[in-house]
């Protein structure tokens, strides 16, 4: 059983790296942007008509989308740089908090992994990912007032970069695998336990 609390609390640790490393990596885009004086962003007019054009029985549709540089403050660079706050705030935040939970039960409450019960883990894993949808759309709302003010709403965010998010999708998808995996087998090795006393 201390094998899996100590792969647990790994797991923890490591879920708490990654998300420094991504902070520490957006501080640094965000000081460079901001010391080169310059950020650029993708943005798609709010209210523009969109023109569709036919040629050889094919559409062509102008979205509108430029990208906006200007000067920006430190805070400028650090919520926009690296496509946003938005697109890896929500997944840095979860994976934060999700380590911090994993080494607070590893440590002061180990005897509730033992008696986790299957339903309740699913109630669990559930509550997590309702979690990471509830920071993603906030950070979006966020983000989109954000630009919003920023433009005096003449512009909006443009999210048709969604290769971050899938490969976010990808990794949330792993680390409930694994977290559902390792209390599994937790399980098993207690009962193996309890058959052999």
């Amino acid at each position: 059983m201390n094998k899996i609390f100590k792969v647990f609390r790994y797991a923890g640790i490591s879920l708490i790296i990654i998300a420094i490393t991504s902070i520490v990596s957006c501080l640094f885009t965000a000081i460079d942007n901001y010391r080169d004086g310059v950020i650029a962003i993708k943005l798609m007019e709010s209210n523009a008509k969109h023109e569709i054009r036919v040629l050889n029985n094919a559409k062509f549709t102008d979205s509108h989308i430029g990208v906006y540089e200007f000067k920006p403050t430190m805070a400028q660079a650090i919520i926009l740089s690296n496509d946003g706050i938005g697109e890896i705030g929500a997944a840095t935040l979860f994976y934060l908090i999700l380590g911090l939970t994993i080494l607070i039960i590893a440590n002061k409450k180990p005897s509730s992994l033992e008696n986790l019960k299957q339903e309740r883990l699913w109630q669990i894993v559930g509550a997590g990912a309702v979690l990471f949808f509830i920071l993603k759309f906030l950070s979006k709302f966020l983000l989109d007032g954000y630009i919003e003010e920023l433009t005096n709403h003449l512009f909006k965010y443009d999210y048709s970069n969604i290769g971050n998010s899938n490969i976010t999708m990808l990794s949330l998808i792993v680390v409930f695998t694994i977290i559902y995996e390792l209390l599994s087998y937790s399980r098993k090795l207690k009962q193996e336990n309890d058959l052999t006393i």
